[in-house]
C-alpha cells in the first residue's frame, strides 16, 4: 500500500509560491524559466514534478494561492442581502478593500497574472472570472431592484457597461507600476460618473 504524500511545509510552499507569482508576471507564462523559479525559491527540483509535475499546474497553484491570500485580506459584500441605505457603503468599502490589499506587492500579482495575455487557460482563473462577472450581475441587478442604480439602461446592457467598466480598469491599474496610480479615486470617479453612486 503506497505512503501518503506529505504536504510541502508551509514555509517552503509559500516561498514557492511567491516566487512564481512575481517571475510569472515579470517574464510572462511563455518567458518564464522553471529553473529560475526553483533556483530563487530554494526548491528541489524533484519535489517539484513530485507535487507539481510542471509549468502549468505551477501557475495554477500561485494563481489559486494568491486568491486565497487576496481573499484574507478584502470581504466580498454579500449583494443579495443589501439595502438601499448599506449598497453604496458596500460597494464602495469593498474597492477600498481591494485598493489597500493591492498596496501588498505579492498580492498586486494577482491581477497581473489574471490578466496576462500568454497565461494557460486553467481553472482556477476561468472560475475566478466566471465568478467576479455573476457577482457584478448580481450587484447590477440588487441595485437597480433598490432603486440605487438607474433603471432606465436595458439590464443586460447595464451588466455588460459594468463588467467592462471592471475589467478594463483592473487591467489598466494592474499594468501601472506599483503606487503610481490613485485606484481608490478612480474607482470613485468611474462609480459616480458611470454608474451614479453617491459622490
Amino acid at each position: 500500500m503506497a505512503r501518503p504524500r506529505k504536504p510541502i511545509e508551509a514555509g517552503r510552499r509559500d516561498r514557492l509560491m511567491r516566487q512564481a507569482r512575481a517571475h510569472f508576471v515579470h517574464c510572462g507564462y511563455t518567458g518564464a524559466s522553471l529553473s529560475e523559479i526553483l533556483s530563487a525559491a530554494e526548491f528541489p527540483r524533484s519535489s517539484f514534478y513530485y507535487f507539481f509535475g510542471g509549468k502549468a499546474a505551477l501557475f495554477e497553484a500561485a494563481f489559486s494561492d494568491g486568491l486565497a491570500r487576496l481573499a484574507e485580506r478584502v470581504r466580498v459584500p454579500d449583494v443579495d442581502s443589501l439595502d438601499a441605505e448599506s449598497f453604496w457603503p458596500s460597494i464602495l468599502g469593498f474597492l477600498d478593500d481591494l485598493e489597500e490589499a493591492g498596496a501588498d506587492q505579492d498580492i498586486s500579482m494577482i491581477p497581473r497574472l489574471f490578466h496576462m495575455p500568454d497565461a494557460p487557460e486553467c481553472a482556477a482563473r476561468v472560475d475566478f472570472g466566471r465568478a467576479a462577472r455573476q457577482w457584478c450581475e448580481r450587484a447590477v441587478r440588487t441595485g437597480r431592484a433598490l432603486g440605487v442604480l438607474d433603471r432606465e439602461i436595458p439590464v443586460s446592457l447595464h451588466v455588460e457597461l459594468v463588467w467592462s467598466i471592471a475589467i478594463a480598469l483592473d487591467r489598466w491599474m494592474a499594468s501601472q507600476a506599483a503606487g503610481a496610480v490613485d485606484g481608490r479615486g478612480l474607482s470613485r470617479i468611474l462609480m459616480t460618473r458611470v454608474l451614479g453612486a453617491p459622490s
